[in-house]
């Protein structure tokens, strides 16, 4: 028995060892694969990147008044601005004033009759003729450097700032006086765009260019308008003789009229 048991542990012994031989022998077909795919890879050719083209940036050119126009002078710029401030804010002033006597009546009428002015002078007559009141009477318009007409949203902006400058110090004072922060907050605001406009209007002055901050942001200049001879248009004849009558007033041309009348 003592033999048997001898012989069973030795046939027990070398089975592990047929094992160890089977996995020692598949560790090379491991390693072969691996050198084959290696192989594959550096087969493969690796693509170029594709270098991007570096484009050219265009170079802006400064945006300068044409030369076949000249530059408006100081009295037509005051004249106009009189003229559009009286058309467009004369029924508001009224009311305000109205209002602040302390007169208890109802103002829808009387604020829809003081928009009317307003929507006319702002709104309507520059989409369709380019020009405000004040305009036709000095004679004068807004070009670009490509000599036409800015959008019509450049005049209805320009005459909003004594609009801004009035509700600023309206709000101002109520927010101050009755404590609302609401009114106080919204005068700041509107304060704050008209103080906007002054400096860029005294730096452009500085710079020799006579714009203000709307003329800057849409790139165009005040300057003299020729009159428009032929029209069918009863209305721009009409407004056509505005300009007649302001210029027997000395209320257009350029600032050599200017010049030439102060001496």
């Amino acid at each position: 028995m003592g033999l048997l048991e001898k012989a069973g542990e030795k046939k027990k012994e070398v089975k592990p060892k047929g094992k160890v031989k089977a996995v020692a022998k598949a560790k090379p077909k491991v390693a072969a694969k691996a050198k084959t795919e290696a192989a594959v890879i550096k087969k493969t050719p690796v693509k170029a990147k594709k270098e991007r083209k570096t484009r050219e940036r265009r170079v802006r050119e400064p945006r300068v008044m044409p030369e076949d126009f000249t530059t408006a002078g100081r009295a037509a710029r005051t004249a106009r601005r009189l003229v559009d401030f009286i058309v467009n804010y004369s029924g508001i002033v009224a009311l305000v004033a109205v209002t602040a006597t302390g007169s208890f009546f109802d103002p829808t009428l009387f604020l829809i009759g003081a928009l009317i002015p307003i929507v006319l002078n702002m709104v309507l007559m520059p989409i369709y003729f380019k020009r405000t009141v004040g305009m036709f009477l000095t004679r004068t318009r807004y070009v670009t450097s490509k000599g036409n007409y800015p959008n019509w949203t450049h005049l209805t902006f320009s005459n909003l700032t004594s609009l801004f400058l009035m509700g600023g110090v309206i709000g101002l004072f109520m927010g101050v006086g009755n404590g609302e922060k609401v009114a106080l907050i919204v005068g700041i605001v509107l304060l704050l765009v008209v103080a906007t406009d002054y400096v860029v209007t005294k730096l452009r002055y500085a710079a020799g260019q006579q714009q203000n901050l709307w003329d800057t942001m849409y790139g165009c200049w005040f300057v003299v308008a020729e009159r428009i001879e032929g029209s069918d248009n009863k209305l721009i004849s009409r407004l056509e003789s505005l300009g007649d009558w302001g210029a027997k007033k000395g209320w257009s041309g350029s600032e050599e009229d200017d010049s030439e009348d102060s001496d």
